[in-house]
């Protein structure tokens, strides 16, 4: 974890047993009640990397953030105490855009659909765009609980200026 005060990357040594008791102890409340095992396989870290953390050592950033993200915390919180651990209360893979649950079955349609409309539009777009459109359309969708038809898909396509 980068030192606050010097800048640079400790793994433990040199740093206050208060900070590393408080970053332990936040990160065994990220864990909750995962095993460190199961913890540490989801994060694609070993279980002795973990309890190295759970003992004071310190991650370095890449793995900090990778056991925020895991754990459904922010990656402020765990570092630093401050802020919310409260990500949302849910890991982006379950988050919505607005907060609340993805459906996944209006997200395939929407998918489905908008892919299937681009196709036969001969429309070709970088994944980025992809995705910023499809994103763009499950929200539309999403927000008046309707499902997605090739005319307003068409629409929005048209006023996204992605053609």
């Amino acid at each position: 974890m980068l030192n606050a005060e010097s800048g640079s990357e400790s793994e433990g040594s040199g740093s206050s047993p208060e900070l590393e008791c408080g970053f332990s102890g936040r990160l065994k409340q990220a864990i909750g009640a995962r095993s460190v095992l199961s913890f540490a396989k989801e994060c694609g870290i070993s279980d002795s990397l973990v309890r190295k953390y759970l003992a004071g050592s310190h991650p370095g950033l890449d793995k900090a953030v990778v056991m925020a993200r895991v754990a459904g915390v922010s990656l402020e919180w765990l570092a630093t105490g401050e802020g919310s651990s409260d990500k949302g209360a849910q890991t982006p893979a379950k988050q919505g855009f607005a907060g609340g649950e993805i459906d996944l079955d209006l997200l395939e349609s929407v998918a489905a659909t908008t892919l299937q409309e681009l196709e036969t539009r001969r429309i070709h777009l970088e994944p980025a765009a992809q995705a910023r459109l499809l994103r763009v359309l499950y929200r539309h969708f999403a927000s008046r609980h309707e499902q997605p038809d090739h005319d307003t898909v068409s629409n929005i396509i048209d006023l996204a200026a992605y053609r």
